[in-house]
């Protein structure tokens, strides 16, 4: 598992950017772990920020604004284990969208947006009802060392986009 999120930080958090044979080979690895994770996957409780590692989408939710430029991705999970807010941040720029999931079976999970905020140095621009759902399919889901004996939690789904995230514990 170390050595796929080793691969996919060399290309870098948006990976549509990287060629497609590494996209290629990130998501033929990312299947193969499929067998080593936790067997309900979609039921994890979750709490606190994950932090992006890698996703293959163009759209907004890798954290892609426009040409080169990107902003830092995290999934902050409340305390319902079931809300959580996507942040993407670039400098004083901040993008969020609030979204709930809910279990459809053990490995899928359905998220619902209803939220999107814009805001520059804190200030909101924009703010609008969002209404929109889409489904995480978990490739793998488990608790692994990091390089330094770091504890932390790797989550790997498709959306259909292919999406790395990781908790330090």
């Amino acid at each position: 598992v170390q050595d796929l999120i080793d691969y996919a930080q060399r290309m870098g958090p948006i990976g549509s950017s990287a060629p497609e044979e590494d996209q290629a080979e990130i998501l033929k690895l990312s299947r193969e772990l499929a067998e080593f994770s936790d067997p309900n996957p979609a039921r994890a409780a979750f709490r606190g920020a994950q932090h992006l590692v890698y996703c293959d989408s163009t759209s907004p939710a890798s954290g892609k604004l426009f040409g080169p430029f990107y902003g830092k991705v995290t999934q902050t999970f409340l305390d319902d284990n079931e809300t959580y807010i996507n942040s993407s941040k670039f400098g004083p720029f901040e993008i969020t969208v609030v979204a709930k999931r809910e279990v459809v079976d053990e490995t899928t999970n359905k998220v619902t947006f209803s939220e999107f905020k814009a805001q520059l140095f804190g200030q909101t621009l924009v703010q609008r009802e969002f209404n929109q759902t889409g489904l995480w399919k978990y490739l793998f889901l488990g608790t692994i060392k990091d390089t330094d004996g770091t504890s932390k939690l790797v989550r790997i789904l498709e959306s259909p986009s292919l999406f790395i995230i990781e908790q330090k514990q």
